[in-house]
């Protein structure tokens, strides 16, 4: 098959940015978290891919900090009204597997889409969490360490899917050099707790529902080609 190589390439890259995540909770979870409010975390990787004419196939590692801060409504127990609180950080390795279309205005600019599954990879974390009660002074604070795996003390699976979309910009510095500016949005598409974990778990026979992440992506990047030639 012969092709026009005039924007045939392959690339390797790096990237770099901030990103704001937060949890999605459904059913009985929802009722018991009302608040979810989103994190500031880190992004950054590697990239490689193939640009053939305006189409791209993208992968690469990237290291990603996810997680989460919520809340229970007011509630009342033995020891009074009170309500509690957390922040979950989430540390990951992800690798996404990117379908892309770039549209190029003259020579420098183009505005690129891009989508497709990634894979995470559950490395570590903890959770900050404080019950605080009304008209007690200070509150209960602990935290814990988030464990990744498939064991009975668990609390995540070690491996959750995802599916991204990512709009950006390119500018083209020369022949061989481009910028991006990316927008990712990375939706997970099931359950984040592990179910061995959530079945021995008593919590879960009272709270049915799960837990979802949801992350904003913000990242500059930097691609070096390589061109194919006049064919391939």
């Amino acid at each position: 098959m012969v092709l026009n190589a005039q924007n045939s390439s392959f690339y390797i890259g790096a990237n770099g940015g901030v990103n704001l995540s937060k949890f999605k909770f459904t059913e009985d979870l929802k009722e018991l978290y009302p608040n979810s409010n989103k994190i500031l975390g880190l992004n950054g990787g590697i990239d490689l891919g193939f640009e053939i004419q305006n189409f791209t196939i993208a992968t690469g590692v990237q290291y990603v900090q996810k997680g989460s801060e919520y809340q229970t409504a007011n509630f009342e127990d033995e020891n009074g009204v009170g309500f509690y609180s957390a922040t979950e950080r989430l540390h990951y390795v992800s690798i996404p597997i990117l379908f892309g279309y770039r549209k190029y205005f003259g020579d420098v600019v183009a505005l690129s889409i891009a989508f497709g599954p990634s894979i995470n990879f559950g490395v570590g974390g903890k959770i900050d969490d404080q019950i605080e009660y009304f008209g007690v002074d200070g509150v209960e604070q602990q935290n814990y360490k988030v464990l990744f795996g498939e064991g009975v003390n668990d609390d995540y699976k070690s491996t959750h899917m995802g599916f991204q979309i990512s709009p950006g910009l390119i500018y083209k510095v020369n022949e061989n050099s481009k910028l991006k500016f990316n927008v990712t949005w990375d939706f997970g598409t099931s359950d984040m707790y592990n179910s061995r974990y959530k079945s021995a778990n008593d919590f879960f026979a009272d709270n049915k529902g799960d837990q979802l992440n949801r992350t904003a992506m913000f990242t500059i990047g930097y691609e070096y080609h390589f061109s194919f030639g006049d064919k391939y």
